[in-house]
């Protein structure tokens, strides 16, 4: 992977989750405009209040504008239509309560999806219909709901759907239907101890077999037909890989500051956070005995969990909060709080190319 990003526009703050359909890359967040490559803050600023597309191959900003009051967390996209979660109230000038559905292509709510919930969302998920809710509240459409819940992906209506999680969700990751894993700040699910990451059954709700556990908060979850992987805090920060078939780990990693956010592509972990230094093989520590100088991004080997040279840094206090792999192309996307990466001027959202 290149160490420095390739030019496309920027955000005037912090991108929290960037997902990928086709060749749009859709990034939500804490921002209210973008501006090109190489431009200056404040100048040439093109509004786009907390939600924003980017056409991959070009690098264009595109006119996707759900106009969002308050910052995004989450993002799914289904054929035509884009759902988004986080602490908003309003999209496009409509009440929307952390919860709404917008047209890919303009941004436009669709008001046939009246979904709401009690609190934040955090992870989305969606299939044949249905689409799941990760975050911290305690209803939906105004029914008694723990932390997790699934509502119809047309309408937005409650399903009866119903496991009992004791702590914010913070990610959800379909595992081949109706298998999923859960990442969070929980220690519970369906009355059953599971520290901070566990399986459900996407049909009855069941609790399903996870063997291993961690000690620390999960902020992200990345996974492929190979892996489950962690981004979490804890005693600096620590990331994770998990057999996908029977949740047992495979390798850990540490660093001194939080990991918040994963990626998995072309046989490499990319892990971002707030971290100054890669701590080895072990559990993070906030001053590792043993480290390799890696400024808020990294990447391992999928197989093995070793560190690779990949070394781009970037700025800021809390660094990266997204990270996004693309498949077919390989490339990395990164979001957060920065002003400069991988050696180049660009805020908040950048594009590296193998």
């Amino acid at each position: 992977m290149q160490a420095h990003p390739v030019p496309t526009w920027q955000t005037n703050g912090r991108v929290n989750v960037i997902v990928v359909s086709g060749h749009t890359a859709y990034v939500g967040g804490q921002f209210t405009a973008l501006r090109p490559a190489g431009a200056a803050a404040g100048s040439g600023e093109v509004t786009r209040n907390h939600a924003a597309a980017v056409n991959l191959t070009t690098g264009a900003l595109l006119p996707w504008n759900p106009n969002v009051n308050n910052t995004v967390r989450a993002i799914q996209v289904v054929k035509s239509t884009v759902y988004l979660g986080g602490v908003f109230t309003q999209v496009g000038g409509a009440s929307h309560l952390r919860i709404a559905a917008v047209n890919a292509t303009t941004g436009a709510p669709l008001t046939g999806f009246k979904a709401s919930a009690s609190g934040e969302v955090f992870g989305l998920a969606s299939s044949a219909g249905s689409l799941f809710l990760g975050g911290g509240f305690g209803t939906v459409d105004g029914q008694t709901r723990a932390n997790m819940a699934v509502v119809s992906s047309t309408t937005g209506a409650l399903l009866p759907w119903s496991p009992s999680v004791n702590g914010e969700v913070r990610s959800i990751r379909l595992l081949g239907y109706p298998r999923m894993v859960i990442g969070g700040s929980f220690t519970s699910i369906n009355g059953a101890s599971a520290n901070h990451i566990g399986a459900l059954d996407g049909d009855t709700g069941k609790s399903l077999p996870w063997k291993d556990h961690t000690t620390y908060n999960v902020i992200g979850l990345a996974s492929d037909a190979n892996g489950v992987y962690v981004a979490g805090a804890g005693g600096g920060g620590n990331f994770a890989a998990f057999d996908p078939k029977t949740g047992a780990q495979k390798w850990l990693g540490g660093t001194n500051g939080n990991v918040q956010a994963i990626a998995v592509v072309g046989g490499e972990v990319y892990v971002g956070g707030h971290f100054h230094v890669y701590c080895g093989p072990q559990h993070g520590q906030h001053t590792c005995t043993t480290q390799v100088p890696r400024d808020k991004l990294l990447s391992v080997d999928e197989g093995t969990g070793n560190l690779t040279g990949w070394d781009p840094s970037a700025n800021s206090a809390l660094g990266v909060f997204a990270l996004r792999g693309v498949g077919p192309s390989g490339d990395v996307l990164a979001g957060g709080d920065f002003t400069s990466i991988g050696q180049r001027k660009q805020q908040g959202y950048a594009q590296f190319t193998p």
